[in-house]
């Protein structure tokens, strides 16, 4: 039985959808090492794929349903019904957004190319299933809040994020920290794929917690 399937009826079609076939699918970039890439044996990898997992391993408890689609622009994202949302390095602006089809998730990343100006980077929806919305939202804020924590993909206490919560997202108990054991806290996230170690090392500049001087912030999980 898949974790997750004690969610209300009322479930937005997208989640349902989602649920039905087992798997939720990111569309994603394919050659764009440290965000995501396809490795030559077939496997995903970087920042954005493991956000996809961290969404899988809250659905269902199993970072390995996430599917991935090679895509290049927002509209073979629109034109596959398939690919329930996408990672693809998109800046939220208001053009992307005001025309009604799309809403983006909260920011995940605040590139800065020239360091004079800032990108916000966030995950990209449909606007036809706030639950599913919801759920994305909410992952991302737990990656976060996990490192305010001290949480990481080796420790997760049993009582946070707090009960309630995962029926507020229609998710089985346990959603947060599946996520977090999958993939780490964002810190564990960026290290892997940005830090001094990583093949595209990068500062985490204003990606860094506010006690930190940076300004990426999680409302409480609660």
């Amino acid at each position: 039985v898949l974790l997750g399937l004690s969610a209300s009826a009322l479930a937005g079609e997208r989640l349902q959808a989602l649920r039905s076939r087992g798997v939720v699918s990111c569309g994603v970039a394919d050659k764009v090492p440290g965000y995501s890439q396809r490795l030559s044996d077939g496997r995903y990898a970087g920042f954005e794929a493991d956000l996809c997992r961290a969404i899988a391993a809250a659905i269902f408890g199993d970072a390995g349903r996430a599917r991935f689609a090679a895509i290049e622009t927002v509209h073979e994202f629109l034109a596959d019904e398939r690919i329930d949302l996408a990672f693809h390095r998109l800046s939220w602006t208001l053009t992307r957004e005001a025309p009604g089809q799309l809403e983006f998730g909260p920011i995940v990343l605040h590139d800065e190319p020239g360091g004079a100006s800032k990108e916000p980077l966030a995950p990209l929806l449909r606007s036809d299933d706030q639950d599913l919305s919801r759920i994305v939202r909410w992952v991302i804020f737990a990656l976060i809040e996990a490192e305010e924590l001290g949480i990481d993909h080796a420790r997760q206490p049993a009582d946070w994020p707090p009960a309630e919560t995962a029926a507020s997202l229609g998710l089985s108990l346990g959603w947060a920290q599946r996520s977090v054991a999958a993939v780490g806290n964002y810190g564990e996230l960026y290290a892997r794929h940005f830090g001094r170690g990583s093949a595209t090392p990068m500062s985490r500049g204003l990606n860094r917690l506010p006690r930190d001087g940076g300004i990426l912030y999680a409302p409480p999980v609660r």
